[in-house]
């Protein structure tokens, strides 16, 4: 069942979501369906449909933790940031993906 993830990161900018987006690399992580991002009220919000939960999951620990962590190492970024999103799901049959 397709799994959501809405990702609201206050005090986070274009310039440290690029950061990290380029240490994710350029292949599609597995079971992603769609990706949506860009700039919030105080900061930056990530919208992500995925195959289901354990996708995501997988994702974010074997491949977000090591990009958000490379990108600590320069200048510019704040982990702290990155790390204290509030994630908010959505899960249903409504949705309109196999």
């Amino acid at each position: 069942m397709p799994f959501g993830v809405v990702q609201e990161m206050p005090g986070v900018t274009e310039a440290e979501y690029r950061l990290v987006e380029r240490n994710l690399g350029p292949d599609r992580p597995p079971g992603l369906l769609a990706h949506v991002s860009g700039p919030a009220e105080d900061g930056w919000r990530i919208v992500n449909i995925w195959r289901s939960p354990e996708d995501f999951r997988r994702f974010q620990t074997e491949r977000l933790a090591r990009a958000a962590g490379l990108a600590a190492r320069e200048d510019g970024f704040d982990p702290g940031k990155a790390a204290s999103f509030r994630s908010f799901t959505v899960t249903g049959d409504e949705l309109p993906f196999p």
